[in-house]
This record gives C-alpha cells, sequence and structure tokens, in this order.
C-alpha cells in the first residue's frame, strides 16, 4: 500500500510539469503571434524649427573714463617765479581768462633798457641822417663850383657823402635790432600773465606761488570739460569694431547706461596686456568724472540670420567641418554648416540651413544618419532652455 501511494505522487508530478510546458509553449506562440509597432520604438528628439530672424551681436568691454583732450598750460618764462595762482582743480575756465601771473619785476626792467637802446638807436639814425643831408648840400655846391676848384675836392665830398649813407645804414640797422629786443621784451611781459587757451576744466593744479615756473604744466585742462569712454578690447576682437557703432555704457556700481559711438580706435595693441582701446563719445550733460571704471556694450552686428544653440552642432569631423542633425519624413539627417559669429549660447549658421528646417536641439553622438525618430517642436523660448 505504501509503494501504491509513492506512485501515485510520482504520477501527479509528471503531471503538473507536462502542464507546466505546454502553458509556456502556447504562451510563446502568442508572444510570437503579437506584432512589433516599429514606430512606438522610434527615439523622441527635440527640434525646433530654422528661421531667419534680425540679430543684434554685442560685447561688453571694461574700461575708464578719461578726458577727450586734456591741454597743458605752462610758460616759456622758466626763470621768473609765479606771483599768483587764479585757479582751483574742478573750475570751469573760459577761452583766455587769466590762470595764473608771474613776478614782472625783472621783465619791466628789461623792456625799459629795450625802450632806451630804442631811443639811443634813433637819435642816432636821425644824427647820421643829418649828415648825409649836409654831404649832399656840399657835393651840389663842389659840383656848381667845379671849375674854380681842383678835382680832389669833388671826390672828397663824392666819398664823405657815402660814407655818411653808410653810417644810416648801420643806424638803421641798430635801432631795428632795438625795437626788435623791445618788442620782445613786450611779448614776455604780456606772457607773464598766463590765460587759457581754450574754454574747459581744470583737472590739475601744479603751479605754486613763490615757486619758479618751470618746463612742466602749471595747470591741465579737460578742453571743453568733455570725457569720453576708453574701452579696453582684447586683441582678437578690435577687427569687430569700427567707428559709428553705436554703445552703451554704465558706470561702475550703477545700473543707468550712457549712449554714445565709437569715436576712434586705436592701432596699437599693447605688448604686456594684449589689449587695444577704443574711444567712445557720450552723449551726455552730465559725464562721470575721469578716472571713473565703467563697462560699454557695443553693438557689432546688425543683421538677419539663423541661429542655433551650441548643442546643436557637431564637430569632430576628419576633413574640420561642422554639421548638425535635421529630421525630414521622420529620419536624421546630417547637413555640413558654417557658423559665423557667436552670442548668447547661440552660433550664427552662415550656411548650410534654410529657414524651415527642422533641427535637432542637442545632437548626441548617439544619433545616426537615417535613424528614425520621433520629432518634438519646442517654442524658441523653449529652445533657449534646452540648451
Amino acid at each position: 500500500m505504501r509503494r501504491t501511494f509513492e506512485l501515485n505522487v510520482i504520477l501527479a508530478a509528471l503531471l503538473a510539469l507536462a502542464m507546466t510546458h505546454g502553458v509556456a509553449h502556447a504562451s510563446g506562440e502568442a508572444a510570437a503571434s503579437v506584432p512589433v509597432d516599429g514606430a512606438a520604438m522610434a527615439r523622441t528628439v527635440s527640434t525646433f524649427v530654422a528661421d531667419s530672424r534680425p540679430q543684434e551681436w554685442t560685447r561688453s568691454f571694461a574700461g575708464i573714463f578719461v578726458a577727450r583732450e586734456e591741454i597743458a598750460v605752462g610758460t616759456t618764462l622758466t626763470d621768473q617765479r609765479i606771483a599768483k595762482v587764479e585757479v582751483e582743480i574742478g573750475d570751469r575756465v573760459a577761452a583766455g581768462q587769466v590762470i595764473a601771473r608771474l613776478e614782472t619785476d625783472m621783465l619791466e626792467n628789461l623792456l625799459r633798457e629795450a625802450e632806451g637802446r630804442v631811443a639811443r638807436a634813433g637819435a642816432t639814425m636821425a644824427r647820421e641822417a643829418e649828415t648825409v643831408t649836409q654831404e649832399q648840400r656840399k657835393l651840389a655846391r663842389a659840383r656848381q663850383l667845379r671849375h674854380l676848384q681842383a678835382e680832389t675836392i669833388l671826390e672828397e665830398r663824392v666819398s664823405a657823402l657815402a660814407i655818411a649813407e653808410q653810417a644810416v645804414k648801420v643806424a638803421r640797422a641798430d635801432y631795428e635790432q632795438a625795437e626788435a629786443l623791445a618788442a620782445e621784451a613786450r611779448r614776455k611781459l604780456e606772457r607773464a600773465v598766463i590765460l587759457a587757451p581754450a574754454a574747459g576744466i581744470v583737472s590739475e593744479r601744479l603751479a605754486r606761488a613763490g615757486a619758479l615756473a618751470g618746463s612742466d604744466p602749471l595747470v591741465k585742462l579737460i578742453r571743453d570739460g568733455e570725457i569720453e569712454f576708453a574701452a579696453e578690447v582684447p586683441e582678437t576682437e578690435l577687427p569687430l569694431l569700427a567707428v559709428g557703432q553705436i554703445v552703451r555704457v554704465r558706470l561702475s556700481g550703477r545700473s543707468d547706461w550712457i549712449e554714445g559711438t565709437v569715436r576712434v580706435i586705436n592701432p596699437k595693441i599693447d605688448r604686456e596686456t594684449r589689449l587695444g582701446t577704443a574711444q567712445v563719445t557720450l552723449k551726455t550733460g552730465a559725464p562721470p568724472f575721469a578716472g571713473t571704471f565703467g563697462r560699454a556694450e557695443i553693438v557689432v552686428a546688425e543683421r538677419k540670420a539663423i541661429m542655433v544653440g551650441d548643442s546643436a552642432l557637431l564637430y569632430g569631423a576628419p576633413d574640420g567641418t561642422v554639421s548638425v542633425f535635421v529630421v525630414d519624413a521622420g529620419k536624421v539627417t546630417r547637413k555640413t554648416v558654417q557658423p559665423g559669429m557667436r552670442q548668447g549660447g547661440k552660433v550664427e549658421i552662415v550656411s548650410g540651413l534654410a529657414p524651415g528646417d527642422r533641427v535637432v536641439l542637442k545632437a548626441g553622438v548617439s544619433l545616426r544618419e537615417g535613424e528614425s525618430v520621433l520629432a518634438r517642436d519646442v517654442q524658441p523660448a523653449q529652445a533657449g532652455e534646452l540648451q
């Protein structure tokens, strides 16, 4: 009886194994009979539609506010003491206004001496002119009495007249020299009063009363008080700038902007810093102080262009070309493009794309030419976020 029970257990186990095998076989046949949906297996990629729109490229540069033109006001009278300085730093002066005065005692003495020399030379010249007149009369009488006098007397009169005329020339030369010296003495006396050569603002006051005037400037003026911005530009970006470009300048620590334009571009690059400079004319009635730091934003280009994010570009081709993936009829196609200017994480596409092309936002290396994908278009704002 025990043996019969064991046989029944074995038969039950074999029956269960057979039933399990049948179910599995049926399930396999059912699974094989279910069709695979290829579209459901396709990858979904984010895309955007290329569009040519007006673009504006700007570059930002640090710099400093400087005087557009600074005038050094000095004097040639380096041996004269300064009597008085009549301006202070920050004063606004008009053209011709008195800046400083020098002591004039020595200059006045020189002028009096020169005028005395003029008077003496004038008297000498007049005396020699009278001598010429007398010699002319003597010569005329000698010629009238020629038949009564010896020939030598007539020759003496001619020689005396020539000597007198030569003396007049010498006296006239002395007189003219004395006049020149007197004129120079007057000019020196006039230059003892230093005048502003142009209107402006006093930026430096170097003169001190009682000191000798030297070769250094007495004061410095900012012509017309005009301040401009000197932007420091890296040598690689200097070719992007041009005279007349629009500029916005902001003072350090402030949020308001000052409008301006590029006035001149310095053609020299600093050897150590590798920076060039661009001078920006400011459109403001209240310019900042010279020496203040600031930052400029310069519009370097404006045109219509197709822009794509950096993440859409593919690099590493053996020939060095750059490309993007576009989706056409549900398949990925690779297009070679020529990138242009960059800004804000985006690149201008100069050639290779046309408006309406559906560009893959993130061209990963896993994408393959001809691969089927599901394109999901995003709005321009979203495209910027995804990049």
